[in-house]
């Protein structure tokens, strides 16, 4: 039989030297953390049962819709007012929907004056382009045609598209295919180029005033045929000049807290109080401002800023990101404009007419163990997954699908992102992390955009148009084109830390 001799002289291979070295690495070098099935599944399980909490909330405080003429206000700075949203895609009335006057903007681009185009009267709501130097101008295909590529021209403003997709979902919840009863009103008093300082009632440029001009004029109307009237609800879009530093803004968390937190306080006041006499607040919907280009120093303090008031003013809400949606650059295309609409019109409808509550897709929180960084998430409609959002007119991915990790020593690789769990996004850094670690997602450094998305399967109501003659060829998507707009929930842009610990351990923010 062979025999087997120890023979010690073989250690000093090359090959067996390495296989000692790589075993010693393996020894010293920091574990990687890995929950178990069960504890990730128990963590999952404790995300959607929080999610499923908020939005099934009973939401007890805003206006139902019980008026004959319930008033929807749209109020902020260019994306409110449809800045390069030309061509009109929601040529044709939808539904019952109105508005007050032929636009639902006013004859005068900025300023302190509401003044309907045509007529002080209730019209069949439809989007309409207007001319830049004359508000009160509408222009038809032939001139629509004409105009530079990056002309500012108004149009397809979002309260179209929201009331359409709202005015739907209502009439499907009420198996009717009319409501004469209770109508829907659409105004539009935002002004382009201005701060939440100029917009707001106090030291600002007056155009505050056009909010409540144009629910006076709304108000004589419903009163003339004795009919009630209330106001349902307030779109906010605004955000980029205070990113910016521009006419008066100014890129800080609790000073835009304060001043949008005042004017929504104003707006209650002096219109849904003072004018219409209403004992329950109207609904305060918001986007998140996209810090893809406006904002100079990279924070997301805007973006944070209107998180946080989501979270801690009743009936106020925020709808989500735009950085999703096709775009002219800082502005949305018109198709951009009318998805972002009948994603307000979603959310509208859980919110007014089936009196719940509402979160985004948002961070949870994160914990840290390791070099694993785990986030966990409010995810309206699970499973995650990872999407492409449209930067310009082209679906494209964002590198390390949008999210940045940094710790006392900067900046972070990510060695790999991944969906865990079907509320859990894994961050895997690189080196060992030092101190504690902050995650940003969509900020300026990775373009203002991330490739996170819930599953959400519901439908527009309208559909991606491509319109050759007035729109550039890039803008014939063929995923796209003739397709309802999918109405999935994005992720926020967010800054959060990460904390060491176990999820219990953790605040939950609610």
């Amino acid at each position: 039989m062979l025999e087997l001799r120890h023979r010690p002289q073989q250690l000093t291979t090359p090959r067996l030297r390495t296989a000692i070295a790589v075993a010693l690495l393996t020894i010293t070098a920091p574990a990687l953390a890995a929950l178990s099935d069960s504890e990730m599944a128990a963590r999952d399980a404790e995300n959607k049962r929080l999610t499923a909490e908020l939005m099934a909330k009973p939401n007890e405080l805003t206006q139902p819709l019980e008026s004959k003429y319930n008033h929807v206000i749209t109020y902020g700075q260019s994306l409110a007012s449809a800045a390069e949203g030309w061509p009109a895609l929601s040529v044709a009335p939808r539904y019952d929907n109105l508005m007050l006057g032929d636009s639902p903007r006013s004859a005068a681009f900025s300023g302190a004056t509401f003044k309907p185009v045509g007529d002080a009267a209730f019209t069949p709501l439809r989007a309409v382009v207007q001319q830049k130097s004359n508000a009160a101008v509408l222009l038809d295909k032939e001139k629509v045609a004409k105009l530079d590529p990056k002309a500012q021209e108004e149009g397809e403003s979002v309260e179209v598209g929201a009331l359409n997709m709202a005015r739907r979902l209502y009439l499907h919840h009420l198996g009717r295919d009319t409501d004469p009863d209770h109508l829907l009103v659409a105004s539009n008093a935002s002004t382009s180029g201005r701060s939440v300082a100029q917009l707001s009632k106090s030291g600002g440029t007056n155009e505050y005033r056009r909010v409540t001009q144009a629910v006076d004029q709304a108000k004589a109307l419903a009163d003339a045929q004795q009919a009630s009237y209330s106001i349902s609800a307030f779109f906010w879009l605004q955000g980029e000049f205070d990113y910016s530093h521009t006419n008066g803004g100014k890129n800080d968390k609790d000073y835009y807290k304060a001043k949008l937190r005042q004017l929504r306080d104003d707006l209650y006041a002096d219109t849904a109080k003072a004018i219409a006499g209403q004992e329950k607040m109207p609904a305060f919907f918001s986007y998140q401002t996209d810090a893809k280009s406006s904002v100079k120093d990279g924070s997301l303090a805007i973006g944070m800023a209107q998180w946080e008031l989501a979270q801690e003013e009743p009936g106020w809400y925020l709808v989500g990101p735009v950085y999703p949606y096709t775009d002219k650059g800082v502005h949305l295309s018109a198709n951009g404009y009318r998805w972002f609409g009948q994603m307000l019109g979603k959310v509208y409808h859980h919110v007014v007419v089936e009196r719940k509550g509402w979160t985004p897709l948002a961070p949870r929180q994160a914990t840290l163990d390791g070099r694993d960084v785990l986030i966990d998430f409010h995810v309206p409609h699970p499973p995650l997954a990872f999407d492409q959002p449209y930067i310009g007119h082209q679906a494209r991915d964002v590198k390390d699908k949008g999210f940045v990790l940094r710790d006392d020593q900067g900046e972070v690789p990510i060695d790999a992102v991944d969906i865990v769990a079907d509320t859990i996004v894994r961050l895997r850094a690189g080196r060992d992390l030092s101190g504690q670690p902050r995650i940003s997602y969509a900020s300026h450094q990775v373009g203002g955009a991330g490739q996170l998305r819930d599953s959400d399967p519901m439908r527009a109501d309208a559909t991606y148009e491509y319109l050759p003659d007035l729109m550039p060829a890039e803008a014939n998507i063929k995923a796209l084109v003739h397709q309802p707009y999918p109405l999935h929930n994005w992720s926020i842009a967010f800054d959060i830390a990460a904390e060491k610990g176990t999820p219990a351990q953790q605040p939950v923010s609610e």
